[in-house]
């Protein structure tokens, strides 16, 4: 999807260096004294370490305001690692074989509320449809199936006794780091002052990823995994597309 950069909400942190603790970053859009207009700049700069959590840390920030209702385009933009350390414990034992495993996923996921009014935030869904008359109520919230996959990694040693004299003890070790994006469309976004903050979370299991999956969720023994989140930009921008736009897995329509 190409976005026209015109009006923008831009947010952008920057690594600094590389930090073995997670360093919070509180960005709030700023400009003229009070709430932007359809433009809003904020930024930091950290290196977030996540380590397998239950619940999402929050990366980024950007409040902003509509004078009537639009839609909004939305795109974040990161770079994410995930380490993992896999060791596979040997054994004595004739013809034997030892495996060691490490996983982890970095998710992450935009929510959108009314400033001030937390009960109001709901998770921005991938896919979305409108329908007259536009009204902001109607529109659908996403769910954990809405949270994006940023980097992954399964990571898996076998080691088998072949010479029936036992296996000896093997650990790897992985680093690696990409940058990706992708875009959200939130449709009807109602008039008044928008709060949208960006999320992540890193996972062990991937629920919505059948194939990233260890055991019940856990690393096994003497392995280990944890994920970062490093340079990283949210832009949004305020635009208007057809009263009967959908967008929808396989096909999007705007006119």
């Amino acid at each position: 999807m190409m976005l026209a950069l015109s009006r923008r909400t831009v947010i952008a942190t920057s690594t600094l260096a590389a930090v073995a603790i997670a360093i919070p970053a509180t960005l709030a859009a700023t400009g003229g004294g009070g709430t932007p207009a359809n433009k809003a700049v904020a930024s930091g700069s950290n290196v977030q370490d996540f380590h397998p959590s239950a619940t999402g840390t929050q990366i980024m920030q950007a409040t902003f305001k509509t004078s009537k209702p639009e839609d909004l385009l939305m795109s974040v933009s990161l770079e994410c690692s995930i380490i993992t350390t896999v060791k596979a414990t040997g054994s004595s034992n004739s013809g034997s074989t030892s495996v060691g495993e490490a996983a982890g996923a970095v998710k992450v996921w935009l929510t959108i509320e009314n400033e001030g009014d937390p009960s109001s935030r709901q998770i921005v869904p991938v896919t979305d449809t409108s329908a007259p008359p536009q009204d902001p109520s109607q529109q659908k919230p996403g769910t954990d199936a809405d949270k994006i996959t940023f980097c992954d990694r399964d990571h898996k040693v076998t080691v088998q006794d072949m010479e029936n004299d036992g296996t000896d003890t093997l650990t790897e070790y992985q680093f690696t780091k990409t940058a990706n994006d992708f875009n959200w469309v939130r449709l009807n976004a109602g008039s008044g002052i928008h709060v949208v903050r960006a999320w992540a979370q890193f996972l062990t299991h991937d629920p919505q990823d059948p194939e990233n999956v260890v055991g019940t969720g856990a690393n096994t023994a003497g392995s280990s995994s944890e994920g970062f989140v490093g340079n990283r930009t949210l832009i949004i921008e305020p635009t208007k597309l057809a009263n009967n736009a959908d967008i929808t897995t396989g096909t999007s329509t705007s006119g």
